[in-house]
């Protein structure tokens, strides 16, 4: 059974860190928050996962004017039990601000990097691992440089250009250690079908993203939707597009309805780092953690959710927390699968032998706590009669 939950937010703020998981996308404007007002700003991206143990990380941002603009940044963190020569791990970088809500920057980065971050936050996958023996990410070394140019419209919208060198290394296991759980054990950070393989790689990545939500942080209503083209050169010759669509759909009383669908699809490598995962913690939730895995995948989640305004008029005021509770229900379906297991090179809307039939399925309901703060889903899948109910503890988790 996946487990993760927490029994106290810690805020370390951390400077947006190279965004290089395949569904999510990194936008300029969130970290100047943490900074206004101020020439001189630190933040930690410390972290623990089972092929660095704890990686104690430290830096600071420096921006010379107090209303932004220019600014330069670094990072140094140790991974305590990661190989000794590699222990030692960096990220460094400047970027400009101008006031046509241009954005350019660069950066040089040696980093411990995952596909993962769409499905958990490195937060709260940390504490996952140190309290509960539970690792939901998968690593690969990454290293090299970085060049973007970001550009919003009207505030909202995004349309962001990123090229860049590096190379990929592969990591092993280096710890087994967690507070509770010790019975069991991790997984050893390698796949046997599909394993991440070393070389140097030239990416080059155009984002469009159109955010009509009320609220970018609590949304009630609105659409949002991205889509990102990248291309790779060198040792790994790819082609790949993802795309993201989401409603938020206010009904009656303080109840909503949320619905998300995530298209991606890969040419050109079958490489763990190039691949779609599905299944588990932050989208499948009825099934095992990465059961499907292939360089094609599709993936919908419609959630209802019903808020506190209506069930206070429910006679459950005895409950201590009630008035702190939300509840939802769920349905999910999707599936990730190769193409063409001859032919890494498939055409990117070349779908194999995919079809209808071949979508899993799974559903579910949902306790929320303090507006989403902490959350426990309930889920089940729906292709065979026998499956059991998993249960998944969730922090800050959004949709």
């Amino acid at each position: 059974m996946a487990r993760t939950w927490f029994g106290f937010v810690v805020l370390v703020c951390g400077f947006i860190s190279p965004a290089f998981a395949q569904f999510k996308v990194e936008r300029i404007g969130s970290e100047q928050f943490f900074q206004h007002g101020r020439k001189l700003t630190f933040y930690s991206n410390t972290h623990f996962n089972r092929v660095e143990a704890l990686q104690l990380n430290f830096g600071a941002r420096y921006t010379p004017s107090l209303t932004g603009g220019f600014s330069v940044y670094g990072d140094l963190g140790y991974g305590f039990k990661s190989e000794k020569n590699r222990r030692w791990r960096w990220n460094t970088g400047l970027q400009n601000r101008f006031p046509n809500q241009l954005t350019v920057g660069a950066n040089y980065f040696n980093r411990v990097e995952n596909n993962d971050d769409w499905l958990i936050s490195g937060f709260e996958n940390s504490l996952a691992g140190i309290f509960l023996h539970e690792d939901f990410m998968d690593y690969f070394e990454k290293r090299g440089v970085r060049a973007f140019a970001d550009y919003r419209l009207s505030q909202s919208h995004t349309l962001r250009f990123e090229a860049g060198g590096h190379r990929y290394d592969t990591l092993t296991r280096r710890t087994n250690w967690s507070v509770f759980g010790n019975d069991k054990e991790h997984a050893l950070n390698t796949r046997a079908s599909f394993p991440v393989l070393p070389g140097n790689e030239l990416a080059f990545r155009l984002t469009a993203v159109g955010d009509w939500r009320d609220n970018p942080v609590f949304p009630i209503s609105g659409w949002y939707a991205d889509a990102q083209l990248e291309v790779t050169r060198q040792d790994f010759e790819t082609t790949a597009l993802f795309l993201s669509l989401k409603r938020y759909q206010p009904t009656i009383y303080d109840q909503k309805f949320q619905i998300k669908l995530l298209l991606g699809s890969r040419s050109g490598s079958f490489a763990y780092q190039h691949l779609l995962p599905l299944g588990g913690i932050g989208n499948l939730r009825g099934y095992r953690e990465k059961e499907f895995m292939g360089n094609r995948s599709v993936f919908v989640s419609a959630n209802y959710i019903v808020g506190q305004q209506w069930l206070r008029h429910l006679p459950l005021h005895y409950i201590p927390i009630w008035d702190a509770i939300s509840l939802g229900v769920f349905a999910e379906t999707g599936y990730a699968w190769i193409a063409d297991p001859a032919d890494a090179d498939a055409g990117l809307f070349d779908l194999g032998d995919f079809g209808a039939n071949d979508l899993r399925s799974d559903v579910g309901f949902s306790i929320f706590f303090a507006e989403n703060l902490l959350r426990v889903d309930f889920a089940r899948r729906t292709d065979r009669g026998d499956g059991n109910w998993r249960v998944l503890f969730r922090i800050l988790d959004k949709f």
